[in-house]
C-alpha cells in the first residue's frame, strides 16, 4: 500500500539531505568527504568542501538541515494548496510574494525563478514560466500528483504547474513521463513496472534502466551530471531502478554529484510513496534533521486525504 503523505515528505528530506554538497560536481571529493565522515546526507554547510574542484557553492545563506530553492518552490505549492488544490494563480502570488524582493525566502535564485519573477512583475500571467530545459520544472508535480491523480483533469493541472515556470519542451515531455510514473505508483503499480511503463517512448530513459552499467555514480559521466532534464532524469531513473532502499538511492544521488537536488525530488517522492517513513522508507533521523519536518508532515498528510 503506497503512502501519499510520505510521497510528498519523501521529496522535501531528500531534498534538504543533499543541500550540503549539492552542485559539487567532483565525484572523488565526494568519495574523499563520505570516507571521511561516513555519510553524505545531510553533510554540513562548508564551502571547502568545494574549493579547487568543478562545483558551485551556491547555498551559504541556507542553513543545516534547510531546504533548497528546489524544495522551497514544492513547500510553497503545498502550504498554497489547502483551499482546495492546486490553482496557478494563487500559486503565481504566493510565488512572487515569497521569493521576491522583500519576501520571506533568502538564498539562491536560480534563472527560472529569476524570469518567472520578471514575467510575474510585468504582468505576463499566462504563462510566466520561461523558456528553461532544467530540472526546477518538475519541483512541484509530486503535490500535483498526491492532490490531483484521480481527477480527470489530473494532465491540466501537471501542464499547468509546469507552465507557471517553465514553458519548454523538455520540461513538458519530462514533466508528463514523472507526472505519469508518481500516479502509477501511487496507485499501487509496483515500481519497476511503473518505470517501465513512464519510459515508454523515451529512448534515454529505456537505456537507463537496462544498462549493463550498475553503478550510478559512474553512469553519470553517460548522462552528465547538470541541471538538464535530459541529463537528471536517465540518472534518476538508473538510480531508482536498482537502489529502491530510500536512505541508501539518496545517498547513490548525492555521490553522483552535480545538481543531487534536482534529483532528490524525483528519487524522494518516489521512494516515500513506495516505502512510507523507517524500514525501507524515510529514516526518521533524517526527517529530524530536517527543519521544520513536524509542519511538512502535518501538511503532507492534510494534501493526501485531499487527494484520497
Amino acid at each position: 500500500m503506497t503512502n501519499p503523505a510520505a510521497c510528498l515528505m519523501g521529496a522535501l528530506v531528500a531534498d534538504a539531505a543533499s543541500l550540503g554538497l549539492h552542485w559539487l560536481y567532483d565525484v572523488e571529493r565526494i568519495a574523499q568527504i563520505d570516507a571521511q565522515s561516513g555519510a553524505v546526507a545531510f553533510c554540513p554547510l562548508n564551502p571547502q568542501n568545494y574549493a579547487g574542484v568543478a562545483g558551485y557553492y551556491a547555498h551559504a545563506a541556507r542553513g543545516d538541515g534547510s531546504l533548497t530553492h528546489y524544495g522551497e518552490t514544492l513547500r510553497l505549492a503545498m502550504q498554497d494548496s489547502f483551499g482546495g488544490g492546486f490553482d496557478p494563480a494563487r500559486y503565481q502570488a504566493a510565488f512572487a510574494a515569497h521569493f521576491g524582493a522583500g519576501g520571506e525566502y533568502a538564498g539562491y535564485i536560480d534563472k527560472p525563478t529569476r524570469a518567472v519573477l520578471a514575467h510575474l512583475a510585468s504582468g505576463q500571467t499566462t504563462p510566466s514560466g520561461c523558456d528553461d530545459d532544467q530540472l526546477p520544472a518538475l519541483n512541484t508535480l509530486p503535490l500535483i500528483a498526491v492532490a490531483h491523480h484521480r481527477q480527470p483533469d489530473f494532465a491540466t493541472q501537471v501542464q499547468a504547474a509546469i507552465e507557471v515556470t517553465h514553458v519548454n519542451r523538455d520540461a513538458t515531455t519530462y514533466g508528463r513521463i514523472f507526472a505519469r510514473l508518481l500516479a502509477q505508483v501511487l496507485q499501487g503499480r509496483p515500481l519497476p513496472q511503473a518505470l517501465a511503463e513512464a519510459a515508454k517512448g523515451q529512448p534515454d530513459l529505456q537505456a537507463a534502466l537496462v544498462s549493463e552499467e550498475n553503478d550510478s555514480v559512474a553512469y553519470g559521466e553517460a548522462t552528465g551530471r547538470a541541471c538538464h532534464l535530459h541529463m537528471g532524469m536517465p540518472l534518476a531513473f538508473h538510480i531508482l531502478a536498482r537502489v529502491q532502499n530510500y536512505a541508501q538511492a539518496i545517498e547513490t544521488n548525492i555521490r553522483a554529484g552535480g545538481d543531487s537536488a534536482g534529483r532528490a525530488i524525483v528519487i524522494g517522492s518516489i521512494l516515500g510513496a513506495v516505502h512510507g517513513v523507517e524500514g525501507a522508507g524515510i529514516p526518521l533521523d533524517w526527517v529530524l534533521k530536517t527543519r521544520h519536518a513536524s509542519r511538512f508532515w502535518a501538511q503532507s498528510r492534510q494534501l493526501a486525504a485531499l487527494g484520497a
